[in-house]
């Protein structure tokens, strides 16, 4: 019920986390996306403003202005954007330039002029328009074109001003609204990050409660069991024996015999039960001395079966720091559950190498293989799924190879049976 609670939260605040980022992600997107929107409506007011203070510049003059104050300009306006200026006269002739264009000398403007509009340029915006001086002098400053053979009154063609301008406003509106989309994903992935880390730690505190609390319930059941042992010990000693004296003395062919026999076989399965009890309870600390693994793998597998396993060693170490004593309890475990869960014919196989500093031992049956959902339920104390057996030796295992600052792992081969893997840390 805690682990779902505990799951529960932390989803929660998992989906508040990304909801909270995705509304920051799309906020700041519509941001930049309008400012682009709006970005070609900056460059033409800011054009219009260029042009209109060009134009009123002109009107103040004499006469159409020369390079000299056109460069004037140029550079009284150079803070506003404006970096290029071109005259055209009447009959669409160059007369002055001032600045460098982006795409080289402007061709003439169109004839008749069209409204207003803005050209991309490169990164520059470019426009053209009609100018005037305020009042006459020197050559004409309103020509018209040639009469027209049918008698119509000539066009009226003005002098042509072409300009070239960055478009500041909207690049830093742009700019703006891109900084601050890029500040929202950073904040986003800063969430995500901390949410991510949150989940992690909750996860590992946790595993580590559930691992404190599984320890302190190990712990008092190891408590009780070897206070169990002991107390079962002796009286079952003392009953073992006097059995075995009886039955000594009793007819071998008779039913008395083979009742006084049945008692001691009792016995012993009591006897082994209590001694794993004791192996399971015992807490004292693993004393690591160097010993050759592929000896103590060997004489594990002959002392369970001798002959019944197939030994691979060449991968193991010359020596290994383990507790030999210890070593040899968890692994003969492992080796008793797959002889026993083989088939008769098949020889389970036992491996032993080195992986990442630490000796992994690998053993393998030719059985029915673990149900699905007991992967780890098989290495609680007391779980069983064979009639006899006291469903500790592999839970002693697990204990001794932790011991070893490694574990033990369950899982079904892919061609069948079961694959125990113990490994061991040299400290």
């Amino acid at each position: 019920m805690r682990s779902s609670l505990g799951n529960w939260v932390r989803f929660g605040w998992l989906a508040t986390t990304l909801a909270l980022g995705a509304t920051l992600l799309a906020t700041a997107w519509v941001g930049l996306d309008r400012a682009r929107a709006a970005k070609s409506t900056l460059d033409l007011g800011q054009g219009q403003i260029l042009l209109e203070a060009l134009r009123q510049s002109v009107r103040a003059e004499p006469a159409l202005p020369d390079a000299a104050r056109l460069d004037a300009l140029l550079r009284l306006h150079r803070d506003g954007g404006l970096r290029f200026l071109a005259l055209f006269d009447a009959e669409r002739h160059l007369l002055a330039t001032a600045g460098t264009s982006v795409a080289g000398l402007p061709v003439a403007p169109p004839d008749p002029p069209r409204p207003v509009a803005l050209e991309s340029v490169g990164r520059r915006m470019r426009m053209a328009a009609s100018v005037m001086p305020a009042r006459p002098a020197g050559p004409p400053l309103r020509p018209v074109a040639p009469p027209r053979p049918d008698g119509a009154r000539p066009r009226f063609r003005p002098p042509m001003l072409v300009l070239e301008f960055e478009p500041l406003a909207a690049e830093r509106l742009v700019a703006e609204a891109t900084r601050t989309f890029a500040l929202s994903a950073l904040g986003a992935a800063a969430l995500l990050a901390a949410a991510l880390l949150f989940w992690r730690l909750s996860v590992r505190q946790e595993a580590t409660e559930r691992r404190f609390e599984q320890q302190r319930r190990l712990g008092a059941l190891g408590e009780m069991s070897a206070v169990l042992a002991h107390e079962i010990r002796n009286p079952l000693a003392s009953l073992k024996g006097h059995a075995q004296l009886l039955a000594e003395r009793l007819p071998s062919d008779g039913p008395e015999r083979r009742k006084a026999e049945l008692v001691v076989k009792e016995a012993e399965r009591l006897e082994a039960l209590t001694t794993d009890l004791l192996d399971f309870a015992r807490s004292a600390p693993v004393e690591r001395r160097p010993e050759d693994p592929a000896a103590l793998v060997r004489s594990c597998a002959d002392e369970v079966a001798a002959g019944a396993f197939l030994i691979r060693t060449d991968g193991a170490p010359a020596s290994f720091p383990l507790d030999e004593r210890r070593f040899r309890q968890a692994l003969t475990n492992v080796l008793e559950n797959a002889r026993q869960a083989s088939p008769a014919g098949t020889r389970p196989e036992v491996a032993a190498h080195v992986a990442r500093g630490a000796l992994i031992v690998t053993v393998r049956d030719f059985g029915p293989g673990i149900a699905a959902g007991d992967e780890k339920r098989i290495f609680s104390p007391f779980y069983t799924t064979r009639t006899t057996g006291t469903g500790l030796g592999l839970a002693v295992a697990l204990r001794v190879a932790e011991m070893h600052g490694g574990t033990i792992t369950a899982e079904n081969h892919p061609a069948g049976g079961a694959v125990f893997r113990l490994s061991f840390r040299a400290g």
